[in-house]
């Protein structure tokens, strides 16, 4: 037969199994006669299986200085003794920091849908008045409003220019927001040569305007990765947008499609200005972009890479760069292949 050891043990495992559920439901526990209740709550009686007890050991649901409730046990005879007690204030510790780390983790999640709803209704209002504001001024260049001084043609180039990184950023930003708030969105099967391939052909003539040569290596055979066509077009436009971008006349982008294995790799090299050393392990922040990139003429938002690197973690994917400053960079994705039926 157990000793009372034993019992006891087996007791305190039956109400750690229920203060868990109880934790993630938030409900009642009779059965274990364990309660939650909020701390304002009166805690006098219970009603158990065998009819009403009092309580006979209370103990308030707190962690790291914040009381969630209590954990009243009660029995039909006899009192608690100390060895209860010695085990039964750890597990009230352990049920508060349960409870509250659900509630911290509901809090964080709404807190990140706020955000994102927030951002994208912001942005969406900007962007209408600055499309306007863009054609009025694109009009003004052409000449439309009548002929311009080479200083106020100077003038309205800049306000242009300021108008491009403003419209780029209310995309990048909606961009954002979409992403975060359908984490949960529909995946499928779709042709990454397809996407690749539409990425290059949007690319090109301004690849061609600035004197860069832009390549593509695509694998002869179709491959086909779980996502999105959308997501996908996002990321290899970025990418492969970036390496034209930061590339100077007479350099050139190469972009190569290779599977390996159960993966695919994409990578996107280029012999343009790098990235320094240091800015490396910051390039997939939010609003972040190296200092080189920022002292150069090309306007950008510092959000494109940390959509991107967003997107191919959704799709179960990877991405690695490599750089040197004055050099050149490659980016690497690389995601699992599925099958077409």
């Amino acid at each position: 037969m157990p000793d009372a050891a034993e019992t006891t043990d087996a007791k305190l495992r039956t109400l750690l199994e229920h203060l868990a559920s109880g934790a993630r439901q938030a409900a009642q526990a009779d059965a274990a006669r364990v309660r939650f209740s909020d701390a304002d709550a009166t805690l006098t009686a219970s009603s158990g299986p065998e009819g009403d007890y009092p309580f006979s050991a209370r103990f308030p649901l707190a962690y790291d200085g914040r009381e969630v409730g209590d954990l009243a046990v009660y029995r039909s005879a006899g009192d608690f003794d100390d060895a209860d007690r010695a085990r039964l204030v750890p597990l009230a510790e352990m049920g508060a920091a349960a409870i509250i780390a659900q509630r911290d983790q509901a809090a964080l999640e709404q807190a990140a849908a706020d955000k994102a709803r927030f951002i994208h209704i912001a942005t969406h209002e900007l962007r209408s008045p600055v499309a306007v504001a863009q054609s009025l001024v694109r009009g003004v260049l052409k000449g439309y409003a009548g002929p311009l001084s080479d200083k106020q043609q100077e003038i309205f180039r800049r306000i242009s220019r300021r108008l491009d990184l403003l419209e780029n950023l209310v995309n990048d930003l909606l961009d954002l927001a979409a992403g975060q708030a359908s984490g949960a969105e529909e995946v499928e099967p779709v042709l990454l040569n397809a996407s690749v391939g539409r990425a290059v052909l949007l690319l090109q003539p301004r690849a061609d305007e600035k004197g860069v040569t832009l390549t593509l290596r695509p694998w002869r055979e179709q491959l086909a990765v779980m996502g999105t066509d959308d997501g996908l077009d996002r990321i290899f436009v970025n990418l492969i947008g970036n390496a034209v971008k930061y590339t100077p006349s007479g350099g050139r982008v190469t972009v190569v499609v290779q599977p390996e294995g159960d993966s695919v790799r994409v990578t996107v090299s280029d012999t343009g200005i790098g990235i320094p050393a240091d800015a490396l392990p910051h390039l997939f922040e939010e609003f972040y972009r190296a200092p080189n990139a920022k002292a150069s003429e090309e306007v950008g938002t510092g959000l494109g890479l940390a959509i991107v690197k967003d997107l191919v973690q959704r799709y179960n994917g990877q991405i690695t760069v490599a750089s040197v400053e004055g050099e050149g960079s490659t980016f690497t994705v690389t995601f699992p292949l599925v099958r077409l039926r």
